[in-house]
């Protein structure tokens, strides 16, 4: 058994992760730091604000973002209605961006927080790393956020009028980035 001294890797102060933590922001300097296997390590994360929302923010949530499709190999509806299919191939016609939540959230909202952003996929354009901030801890890996996005599809999909029967898909994603978006609108 090996233990690590779970110290900032930029200033040396003392780390006080959550037992499920992936990254957290350092109370001292503020750098976000990956709590990994051989200690903690400095992460890049992303700071992006909506095009439409400029207010400021001190707290902060984590998101893993790919860039990706979604094919839909099979869609079988009850009704056997074609023009719902229509707005699937819509949706998932062209790449897109891909938003799962990296914080603890029961399964349900996730989803719904996945869902709009997905499907409206709203403008975002990054800003720098605030002095100051609160970053809710990010507790989802990029593996399961994967996994995530399975659930976040397949309730998409559900969610149409033409009661789903069967749906098989593919995801064709990238390697993600964690962003960090203003918490407001998402608690």
């Amino acid at each position: 058994m090996k233990l690590l001294a779970l110290r900032c890797p930029n200033c040396g102060a003392h780390l006080q992760p959550e037992n499920d933590a992936i990254v957290i922001a350092c109370h001292n300097c503020f750098i976000p730091v990956a709590i990994a296997v051989n200690g903690p390590q400095r992460m890049k994360i992303w700071f992006a604000v909506s095009k439409s929302n400029q207010e400021e923010s001190n707290n902060w949530v984590p998101f893993w973002v790919y860039e990706g499709r979604i094919n839909i190999q099979h869609r079988e509806t009850q009704s056997g209605w074609r023009t719902k299919d229509k707005d699937s191939d819509r949706l998932w016609g062209s790449p897109r961006r891909l938003y799962i939540p990296a914080w603890d959230l029961d399964l349900h909202s996730a989803q719904d927080i996945g869902s709009r952003l997905i499907v409206n996929q709203p403008e975002f354009h990054f800003v720098d790393q605030p002095a100051e901030y609160k970053l809710t801890t990010a507790t989802v890996k990029p593996e399961d956020a994967k996994r995530l996005l399975e659930f976040i599809v397949l309730a998409i999909e559900a969610r149409r009028k033409d009661w789903l029967k069967d749906l098989k898909f593919e995801i064709d994603v990238g390697k993600p980035q964690l962003w960090a978006l203003p918490a407001k609108g998402f608690y």
